[in-house]
């Protein structure tokens, strides 16, 4: 049962409405204004960490993925045990696009509602052992993603905190 809500944290529409219909706190804590400047910037921000992930970092790394690189790996849902490596053209894994996806997302949010946090950050836990659970990662991929996700929230915070709280 467990297996089945892990592999769920892993499915990308899952992962959109958990973080759309959790920062609706965003809404009804800021401006109207402050607002949509925190929604465009996270939607910038979460397209350039998965571009840049996907696009630049994975293809100049080209780290395998556990079941490419590893006799005798359990992977998926049912976790299925695979006897020999799978021979699969281009599937890297380091670092992991939904670690980083994810952990911009929660830190970027957690940085403006540093009170629902935990909350946030427990998602991100969670999406991030469930790569790992499933066989598609290893605990580095996953760990520098989310690294590489709260350098990136860190600097579109920052960012936008300039645009919102103008001196006076």
């Amino acid at each position: 049962m467990f297996g089945k809500f892990l592999a769920l944290c892993s499915y990308p529409k899952f992962i959109y409405a958990f973080f759309i219909t959790t920062s609706l706190v965003i809404l009804k804590r800021h401006r109207i204004k402050q607002a949509i400047l925190i929604y465009f910037f996270m939607i910038l921000g979460f397209l350039w960490v998965d571009f840049s992930v996907a696009r630049i970092l994975k293809p100049l790394i080209k780290r395998h993925r556990p079941f490419v690189s590893i006799k005798n790996v359990y992977v998926g849902e049912g976790k299925k045990l695979l006897k020999r490596p799978l021979k699969v053209k281009a599937s890297y894994s380091f670092p992991s696009c939904h670690a980083s996806n994810v952990g911009f997302a929660g830190f970027y949010l957690s940085f403006f509602e540093p009170l629902f946090s935990p909350f946030w950050i427990i998602f991100v836990i969670l999406v991030g052992w469930s790569r790992i659970y499933l066989g598609v990662h290893y605990p580095l991929d996953v760990f520098a993603g989310w690294i590489y996700g709260a350098f990136w929230a860190y600097v579109f915070y920052k960012l936008v905190k300039k645009l919102i709280y103008e001196p006076r």
